[in-house]
């Protein structure tokens, strides 16, 4: 198994020089049209070389090349465990997708990661009966509940999204504890992750002006902080100095951007992605996991300077935006 690994990490170390740099990116945010953003990224094989109708449809070429990050990520990476951790996303995205075209009587498919764990074609089918019998015990739990909820006449999408999102962090724990003591590093980042999101979420939450209840609900289980620490700082600010030396300035970046969490989300990223590299080994499935954190970035950064393009942002708006990604 390791002679496999030590392969694929050599694999990965030739892929990891065709990553973007930052003339790229740059000579992307300097583009003066969305077509011609489009065009330059296309170019250079971009999505497995997919043909976009228009320029607007850049999505189907971002989700194409994830779907390769994805299938990188099954093939070179050989702990099952670490790889269910960085799936569950892709599974839970295409989930709340399904879920939501279902009662709105759509074709979900199109926005779906066909690299997920489950084949979003057979997950759709399911779904439509109500048979949630491919997914994980937590995802069709909660998908239970949004068809409760739904029946009774609770139909908002919140109730897709948070219920969904509470089963995704129970499964995640669940990969990460399975990863055990060799690769202790994706518990670290798991733990971190609850922790960050559920004091983004009382943030969030406390900013819409909704009720503490709420909050109660969205709150993920699995990090440090004690959900009564929790609770406590959602009443009263002054209660952060209860929580561990390195979420108090975390906690302060939350309200930093008055509105859009920028900063926090900036550290939280950081943050991963140092816990991954604190624990570089040439040995071990690290190398892969490191790849497919910078890939997924590297996406993430294309779709922040497309939409600033089409919304019309300034140049260096665009390149100082995409630094911070």
């Amino acid at each position: 198994m390791q002679v496999e690994q030590l392969y694929a990490n050599g694999r990965i170390a030739v892929m990891s020089t065709r990553l973007m740099g930052a003339d790229k990116f740059n000579r992307m945010a300097e583009s003066n049209t969305l077509s011609e953003a489009v065009k330059l990224l296309s170019e250079s094989g971009y999505g497995n070389g997919v043909v976009l109708d228009a320029p607007n449809d850049y999505e189907i070429m971002l989700t194409a090349e994830l779907d390769q990050a994805l299938n990188v990520l099954k093939e070179l990476c050989s702990n099952k465990w670490a790889v269910k951790y960085f799936l569950a996303k892709y599974d839970y995205l295409n989930a709340k997708v399904l879920m939501k075209s279902k009662y709105m009587r759509q074709d979900g498919l199109a926005y779906c990661y066909n690299e997920a764990t489950v084949s979003p074609d057979k997950m759709q089918s399911a779904f439509v009966v109500d048979d949630y019998s491919l997914c994980s015990k937590n995802m069709a739990e909660a998908c239970d509940r949004i068809d409760t909820e739904y029946a009774n006449g609770n139909r908002s999408p919140s109730i897709v999204d948070i219920t969904l999102d509470k089963a995704m962090f129970a499964d995640m724990a669940y990969y990460a504890k399975k990863c055990k003591l060799r690769f202790k590093f994706v518990q670290q980042m798991f733990q971190y992750l609850a922790d960050t999101t559920n004091l983004m979420s009382a943030y969030r939450v406390k900013k819409a002006n909704l009720d503490k209840s709420v909050y109660l609900e969205m709150i993920v289980d699995g990090g440090k902080i004690s959900r009564d620490t929790l609770s406590e700082l959602f009443d009263s600010d002054q209660k952060a100095i209860n929580l561990p030396y390195e979420y108090k300035q975390f906690y302060l970046l939350t309200s930093l951007d008055n509105a859009n969490l920028l900063s926090a989300e900036i550290e939280q990223k950081a943050s991963l992605y140092k816990i991954l590299r604190d624990n570089a080994d040439l040995m071990t499935i690290q190398p892969v996991l490191e790849y497919f954190f910078n890939k997924v970035n590297e996406i993430e950064r294309i779709r922040k300077i497309f939409v600033a393009i089409k919304s019309g942002q300034d140049k260096d708006k665009i390149k100082e935006l995409i630094k911070n990604v």
